[in-house]
């Protein structure tokens, strides 16, 4: 009983430690800027208390008036559409100066906070608001009134709008760009090595050959490696090619009189080889794990009846094999997604081929303190990732445990 409790304290405090951090994301990329840096994302689902600053009235009047009568809330959403303000009006910071009681003649300049319903002089005006937010401007004589700002401390009523997500996707094109070039890296990155592991995992199971015990071992070992320790390797491999391609372009064509025999040594291609060659010791140790456990018999009745073994492989081990499969290209799309340090090393380095990570990175220094929309494009990165787990989670665990428990 106290273990199994134990067990259900521990379990609680990891979701707990996980989900706060999301929520915590997606709320404040749902809060205006001023929200989002003025108090935590836990103060948004409950009244606030927020200071605003709106304007007695518009500009340019020329009637004159003796009373002027409108509503704080109306002028402040007057200019503010994606978060309108509601909720209680506390007090209005008022700053003038008043006669001074310890030196007749003279005045002194004060700061204090207004209540509900208590007179104050504005231009000299008796100025009187309610929590409502309904105020009455009030002259001696008739006068064209002139705006005055005032600082109005608000109880706010929780709001959410999405115009971070607007001002990211729509106003910002980097975003956008950056979604598309980790698409153009993800898809490439996740199928391929999971093609080539998956005929490797065939071989490795149902094919005989000399040193195939020992090339499987290989293989699998080649997982410790650290993927720090390979980038200076692959950095000067793909340089040699670059100058080699520029070298050959130099030799065939008259490049070098418009000075285009150059080649990037960082592109898409090379983070493709580059993931490809990382994830392909875990997909075929997992694939492999899993198509050796499938019933030798089916095999056999395969091989009696004629295929070979394409035809094995197409039309048996590739269906048979969908948990496994799905489970790597979970595993391999969420890597290759969320990569910031391949990307950064091995990537392309120009503004508008730049992956979603590297963007992200890239953002701290461009929105700095703006929240909001920092928060709003993690949320857009993590949106995709998402929707391919829960699309492919039922094969996930199907494979998972399929892999670990047989072996051959």
């Amino acid at each position: 009983m106290i273990g199994r409790t134990l067990r259900h304290v521990v379990l609680g405090l990891i979701v707990f430690i996980w989900v706060v951090p999301f929520v915590a994301l997606v709320t404040t990329s749902l809060r205006s800027e001023l929200a989002s840096q003025t108090s935590g994302f836990w103060t948004s689902y409950s009244p606030t208390e927020l200071g605003h600053r709106f304007s007695t009235n518009d500009k340019g009047g020329t009637t004159e008036v003796i009373e002027l009568t409108g509503n704080i809330f109306e002028r402040l959403n007057k200019e503010e559409q994606s978060f309108p303000i509601s909720g209680e009006v506390r007090s209005i910071l008022f700053k003038g100066r008043v006669p001074d009681p310890e030196k007749p003649g003279k005045t002194k300049l004060i700061r204090k906070l207004v209540p509900p319903g208590e007179e104050m002089e504005v231009r000299k005006g008796a100025f009187v608001f309610e929590a409502n937010g309904d105020f009455t401007w009030t002259f001696a004589e008739p006068t064209v009134p002139k705006p005055k700002n005032l600082e109005a401390i608000i109880d706010q009523d929780p709001v959410f709008g999405s115009e971070a997500y607007v001002e990211v996707l729509f106003e910002n094109k980097n975003v956008p760009n950056a979604l598309i070039s980790s698409f153009i890296v993800t898809i490439p990155a996740t199928i391929i090595p999971i093609t080539i592991a998956a005929f490797a995992a065939y071989a490795f199971a149902w094919m005989r050959f000399p040193g195939r015990d020992w090339l499987f071992v290989i293989v699998v070992s080649l997982m410790v490696v650290p993927t720090q320790l390979a980038f200076l390797p692959i950095l000067q491999g793909f340089s040699g090619i670059a100058s080699w391609a520029a070298a050959l372009k130099a030799m065939l064509t008259d490049c070098e009189a418009t000075q285009s025999c150059a080649y990037p040594s960082k592109t898409f291609a090379s983070l493709w080889i580059t993931h490809t060659a990382f994830g392909l010791p875990l997909a075929i140790y997992l694939l492999r794990n899993y198509i050796v456990g499938l019933p030798r018999e089916l095999l056999e009745s395969a091989r009696i009846d004629g295929a070979n073994h394409i035809q094995i492989f197409i039309r048996l081990i590739v269906p048979l094999s969908v948990p496994a499969l799905a489970s790597f290209s979970i595993f391999q799309f969420l890597w290759v997604w969320n990569d910031l340090i391949v990307a950064l090393y091995i990537g392309p380095n120009e503004g508008t081929d730049l992956v979603f990570p590297i963007r992200l990175e890239k953002q701290l220094g461009t929105f700095k303190d703006q929240l909001h929309l920092l928060n709003a494009s993690a949320v857009i990165s993590m949106i995709v990732p998402v929707i391919v787990f829960l699309a492919m989670q039922r094969y996930f665990i199907r494979g998972l445990l399929a892999g670990s428990v047989k072996g051959g």
